[in-house]
C-alpha cells in the first residue's frame, strides 16, 4: 500500500511541476497568437493532450489525498467507521468504473499504435502517447482504490487506522 502510496505522490507531483510547462505553453500560444498574430501549427492542440494527460493521471494522486468529489453533507456525518463502511460500499463501483476504462482505453490505444492513427489536424500528431494515459491513469486509480480499500476494511473491522 505504500509504494502505491509513493507512485501516486510522486506522479502527482510531477504532474503538478509540469503544470508549469504548460502554463508556459499556453502563454507562448496566445503571445504568438495576439501579439504577432503568427499562432502555432500544434500549439493549442498540444496544450489540450497535456491537460487531458495530467487529469488523467492525476486521479490516483486526487484519491490519496480524497480530493474525489463525494457528499461531504452525507459523508461527514458518519463516524471514521461509518465513513470505511461506505466506501467499502461504493469501492466496488470505482473499481467496476477503473476497469472498463483500463480494457477500453487499452484496445484504443493498441488500434491507434496498429493504424498508426493520428489527428486529423495540420499537426497530424501520433494518437496513441495521448491516448495511453487513459489506461495507465485508470491502472493508476484502480491500485488507489484497492490500497484505500484494504485501508478503509482495517478501520471498519478494528475501528482504528492501519499502523
Amino acid at each position: 500500500m505504500r509504494a502505491i502510496d509513493t507512485v501516486n505522490l510522486w506522479i502527482g507531483r510531477v504532474v503538478a511541476l509540469l503544470i508549469l510547462v504548460l502554463t508556459i505553453l499556453i502563454t507562448y500560444e496566445v503571445t504568438l497568437r495576439y501579439g504577432f498574430s503568427a499562432p502555432t501549427v500544434w500549439g493549442t492542440e498540444l496544450s489540450t493532450y497535456l491537460f487531458a494527460t495530467f487529469i488523467l493521471l492525476g486521479g490516483g494522486f486526487a484519491l490519496l489525498h480524497g480530493d474525489h468529489v463525494r457528499m461531504d453533507v452525507v459523508y461527514s456525518r458518519f463516524s471514521p467507521r461509518g465513513r470505511a463502511i461506505l466506501d467499502i460500499l461504493t469501492a466496488p463501483f470505482a473499481l467496476l468504473y477503473c476497469a472498463v476504462l483500463v480494457i477500453e482505453g487499452s484496445a484504443m490505444v493498441a488500434e491507434a499504435m496498429a493504424s498508426g492513427r493520428r489527428t486529423s489536424t495540420d499537426w497530424a500528431a501520433l494518437l496513441w502517447p495521448w491516448l495511453l494515459a487513459l489506461p495507465v491513469g485508470a491502472g493508476l486509480l484502480t491500485l488507489q482504490v484497492l490500497a484505500n480499500l484494504v485501508r478503509d476494511a482495517v478501520r471498519a473491522t478494528l475501528g482504528r487506522e492501519l499502523s
